[in-house]
C-alpha cells in the first residue's frame, strides 16, 4: 500500500519551536559553532559565523579580512579583536570540516578556523537595509565581540581594567538598526509583513540614490 505521509520521527522534526530568534539589532549571548573561511573569485577573504542562540542555529554572514585588492579591510580589526578575547596568539590554517547546515540538514564541507569552534561569546548585531538593482537587501554585520563572562571587550582584557565599561556604552545603541536609499522603518515593516504573506514587495520610490554597490 502506497503511503500519503510518512511519520519523521528523528527529534529534530519534531522539536518544538522556542521563538528565541536574532531577528533585529542587539547584543547576544551565541555559541560560535564554527567560523568558516571563504575566498572570493576575485582574492578576497571573507568569515561566516554559524552560530546558536538558545538552541537555535544561526549564520552571520561576511565579515571580510581582506578587499579585492588583497589589501587588509577595515572589519579585520573586529576579527583581531576577537582572538584577543578568545586568549588566542594566533590560529592556524583552515580544516576542511563537514557540517550539517541548512533546512535540509544535509552535510556541507567548510574551510573552518578550529581554534574558534564551541567559543560562546556576547555579540552585538546590527541589521541594515539598502537598496540594490530595486530590491530590499537585509544585512546583519557584526559591530563588536565581548567575553561572555564578564562583558569585556579586548582593550578592557589587554588592559586589565574595566571589564564591560564598553559593554555598557554599547548597550545605549544596540537597538540602532540603519536605514539606506531612503528606505524607513514603515517601508520595512511592510516588507517583512509582504514577505510573510508571499507577497513580491516592489519598494516606493525613494528620493536618495540607490545603491549599486554588490550586496555583501
Amino acid at each position: 500500500m502506497s503511503m500519503f505521509f510518512t511519520a519523521n520521527k528523528n527529534i529534530e522534526a519534531v522539536k518544538e519551536a522556542t521563538g528565541d530568534y536574532i531577528n533585529t539589532s542587539g547584543i547576544y549571548d551565541v555559541i560560535i559553532k564554527f567560523v568558516s573561511v571563504n575566498r572570493g573569485v576575485n582574492g578576497s577573504i571573507s568569515l561566516d559565523f554559524n552560530c546558536e542562540y538558545k538552541g537555535t542555529p544561526v549564520t552571520i554572514y561576511g565579515l571580510r579580512l581582506t578587499n579585492n585588492d588583497g589589501g587588509e579591510n577595515f572589519q579585520a580589526k573586529l576579527f583581531n579583536k576577537l582572538l584577543v578575547i578568545a586568549g588566542l596568539d594566533a590560529v592556524s590554517e583552515p580544516t576542511i570540516e563537514s557540517h550539517i547546515v541548512g533546512k535540509d540538514k544535509s552535510p556541507k564541507e567548510f574551510s573552518v578556523i578550529t581554534e574558534l569552534s564551541d567559543l560562546a561569546v556576547k555579540m552585538r548585531i546590527q541589521y541594515s537595509y539598502s537598496l540594490y538593482e530595486g530590491k530590499i537587501i537585509e544585512r546583519r554585520e557584526i559591530k563588536n565581540f565581548y567575553r561572555e563572562s564578564d562583558g569585556a571587550v579586548a582593550s578592557e582584557i589587554l588592559l586589565d581594567d574595566g571589564f564591560g565599561t564598553q559593554l555598557e556604552k554599547d548597550k545605549k545603541y544596540a537597538a540602532n538598526i540603519t536605514y539606506n536609499d531612503g528606505l524607513t522603518a514603515e517601508t520595512i515593516a511592510q516588507w517583512k509583513a509582504d514577505k510573510k504573506a508571499g507577497i513580491n514587495t516592489t519598494p516606493v520610490n525613494t528620493t536618495s540614490t540607490i545603491n549599486n554597490a554588490v550586496p555583501f
